[in-house]
């Protein structure tokens, strides 16, 4: 957004506002408030603000302003930073003048103000980019997604059902398979993809250490990392009882999955010594899943892992239910799951927005600490999970993130009980977030027995062991 030029063009009507412009600076200076937003300098004493804190302080002004009884499009009239007080570098203030622009965008979307949510679109484009900063970057995607919201709404776009709802395609699914090796190379550095992935691990070895023939099934086995810690640790152990090793990984690319079965095949025959090793693929998707795909033997103990693939069934309730009761008939000694932390299927729409808004937001700030410049990994997979989201919001085959009452809620259906995590696996997270590269970034807490993990303060991801009474 050229916010300096904008605004220049609208001195004349700005100064009409200036009562209203005093008032509302003066309470900028409090709104960055360090108590209030936990917000830290650098060492020219600048403030540094997450996205998420940027996307949170833009709404709380914007908030202020509304409840002046002054419409949303009217900011463009008084710059969110002028008289603020504060010591912020140009891109913080673009920054911020751009996170309340779509978000007064957002408002005059959820009012139905269609012509003035353009136009306030038009000045987010001018600044979003997919390359910048994390706050154009989420600009660039919900800005899209909202313009698609407004073509929806005014039915010069129709509801054409998976066609267009379908966020977990084929496509998508092979790019993220397609990631391996050079992008996944990379996944260590996210401290808490790390943290799940070795939670989740853990959670398994507790329930399968004493077995001498394991099926892990993986719903969504994307690049297989995660199942070489798996076999690392067992073959670490003084006595493996282990004899046979079987993987059943579920997709719709089948190349792709025996692209990663040819990986850990060659993995386990290095590691694994005396341990048969079975990889096999079950080309479906979760909507279909029959029993008898698995081939699950009497002796096997079985084991199923699910990595952030769950909530693309929430929009199919009785497919989803359906899933789980054939996951039931295996008799899995335990199910891991990995999903998102946020609900983005409340009622209100701006509400939905808020929350997709809030965790988009710190994804982009994570990849950004370790990748800055680059465009987040996946970008147009992002922005087709945002622009479903906020595009058919209120539609009821749309795919949507739930919080943990909402798998709580369905898991209890199915007389599923939580289980108890490992010390040793809280142990692991809590170490892994005091290394320097993480210190401060990443923390982690308990929700039930569930672990939750922040990314600074804002939580983005959730694992959970589950048990079939």
């Amino acid at each position: 957004m050229a916010s300096s030029s904008s605004h220049a063009r609208n001195k004349k009507k700005a100064n009409q506002c200036s009562d209203h412009a005093e008032g509302r600076h003066g309470s900028l200076g409090q709104g960055l408030n360090e108590s209030s937003f936990q917000l830290s300098r650098d060492t020219s004493g600048s403030l540094v603000l997450s996205a998420p804190t940027i996307m949170k302080i833009a709404k709380q002004r914007l908030l202020n302003h509304i409840s002046q009884k002054f419409d949303p499009y009217s900011i463009i009239f008084n710059p969110l930073t002028a008289n603020s007080g504060q010591e912020m570098s140009p891109e913080l203030v673009q920054d911020l003048d751009l996170a309340e622009l779509l978000q007064a965008s957002a408002q005059l979307v959820a009012t139905r103000t269609f012509d003035r949510a353009r136009k306030l679109l038009s000045l987010c484009n001018q600044s979003a980019s997919a390359t910048g900063t994390p706050v154009q970057k989420i600009v660039y995607y919900f800005t899209d997604a909202l313009q698609h919201r407004i073509d929806r709404e005014m039915g010069k776009m129709l509801f054409t059902g998976e066609e267009d709802i379908e966020v977990y395609s084929i496509e998508i699914e092979e790019f993220i398979m397609d990631l391996e090796p050079a992008e996944f190379a990379k996944r260590p550095l996210y401290a808490y993809r790390q943290a799940t992935k070795f939670t989740g691990i853990q959670a398994i070895l507790d329930c399968t250490i004493t077995a001498k023939r394991v099926h892990l099934i993986d719903l969504a086995i994307k690049s297989g990392s995660h199942w070489t810690t798996f076999m690392q640790v067992v073959a670490a152990l003084d006595k493996c009882p282990l004899e046979h090793l079987k993987i059943s990984a579920v997709g719709r690319s089948k190349r792709m999955m025996e692209d990663v079965g040819r990986r850990l095949s060659a993995f386990a025959a290095e590691t694994l010594v005396n341990v048969s090793f079975c990889f096999k693929t079950v080309v479906s998707d979760l909507k279909n899943l029959k029993a008898d795909s698995f081939d699950v033997e009497v002796d096997e103990v079985v084991a199923f892992y699910s990595d952030t693939v769950l909530w693309t069934m929430l929009a199919w309730p009785n497919e989803l239910e359906s899933m789980i009761e054939v996951i039931r008939s295996l008799n899995p000694c335990i199910m891991v799951v990995i999903e998102a932390v946020a609900n983005t299927n409340l009622p209100k729409f701006i509400d939905s927005f808020d929350e997709s808004l809030t965790y988009f937001s710190a994804v982009a700030d994570c990849f950004d600490v370790y990748h800055k410049g680059v465009a987040i990994s996946g970008g147009v997979y992002i922005q087709k999970i945002i622009r479903n989201m906020i595009t058919y919001h209120g539609e009821e085959t749309v795919p949507r993130y739930g919080n943990a009452q909402v798998w709580r809620d369905l898991f209890s259906k199915f007389h599923m009980v939580e289980t108890e995590l490992s010390h040793s696996s809280l142990c692991q997270a809590s170490l892994l977030f005091e290394l320097p590269k993480f210190r401060g970034l990443c923390t982690f807490e308990l929700d039930g027995k569930w672990i939750v993990i922040s990314w600074k303060g804002t939580p983005i991801i959730s694992v959970s062991a589950w048990k079939f009474q």
